[in-house]
């Protein structure tokens, strides 16, 4: 049997409360999907950087050494 929230006039909202297991692993997921984004942005932002005085060129060498470096990690 569900249970409900109650709001201050003592009225059924009709929204199930959530487990602190759910809530956890909500948790978990929001953290995990908003620091993937902040890190894509950040490497976007690195990337604008060294276009500025940098070349394509040079730049895409030095981002292929690191995707090498990255591959290899264990």
């Amino acid at each position: 049997m569900p249970v409900w929230c109650v709001n201050r006039q003592g009225e059924q909202s009709g929204a199930k409360k959530r487990s602190v297991k759910d809530i956890d692993r909500l948790a978990a997921e929001e953290t995990a999907a908003f620091l993937r984004r902040a890190s894509i942005t950040y490497l976007e932002c690195c990337v604008s950087l060294m276009m500025t005085h940098m070349g394509r060129d040079e730049i895409a060498a030095i981002l292929e050494q690191e995707a090498d470096m990255l591959r290899k990690l264990d």
